[in-house]
């Protein structure tokens, strides 16, 4: 039981982030920093306001991991370095791995914020892994988190944040399901 939800205090922070930065977008905040990175290579929807929110967005998150990690006596090790730093981290390689699947997608003809025609359910779990990927390079070096830690995080995270994003459809403060 322990091992589940060390899992979870890892997905904590990144669904704080992911969650607020949803709202963040939907809303259109800070739109002095809604400037795209590179329209050709990476599409519109990502901006520098991603490389700033995200990772402001997950500092609540790691605090609340933490607050658990101490309230149920376990040790995947979120207190090694600053949470701060932590989250910082978490959201720039977050950002960062998002990236290449965007150009991948703008190099295949798919829209910005638009799923391939093609293979749906691969390019939809593809969606969400590819952060996933950034995440647990992360965990590895910055906590105590194992390897079975890291690849189960990848695989509940993947099944999160799909069921995640469809919620937030649902709540419309996402434009597609996936």
């Amino acid at each position: 039981m322990n091992f589940l939800l060390e899992v979870f205090l890892l997905l904590i922070p990144l669904v704080f982030g992911g969650v607020l930065h949803m709202v963040v977008v939907t809303l259109d905040l800070c739109k002095f920093i809604k400037i795209p990175i590179n329209t050709a290579a990476f599409g519109k929807n990502k901006t520098y306001r991603g490389f700033v929110a995200m990772p402001l967005l997950t500092i609540p998150g790691v605090y609340t991991a933490l607050w658990m990690e101490r309230s149920f006596d376990l040790d995947i090790g979120l207190s090694i370095y600053n949470p701060i730093i932590l989250a910082i981290a978490l959201g720039i390689f977050y950002c960062l791995f998002e990236l290449p699947n965007s150009y991948i997608k703008r190099r295949k003809g798919i829209e910005p914020g638009k799923m391939s025609k093609e293979n749906i359910l691969f390019h939809s779990v593809l969606d969400q892994v590819d952060s996933g990927f950034g995440l647990i390079i992360v965990y590895y070096f910055m906590t105590k988190a194992s390897i079975i830690h890291l690849l189960s995080f990848l695989v509940m995270g993947t099944v999160i944040h799909l069921l995640l994003n469809y919620v937030l459809y649902l709540l419309k403060l996402r434009k597609e399901p996936m």
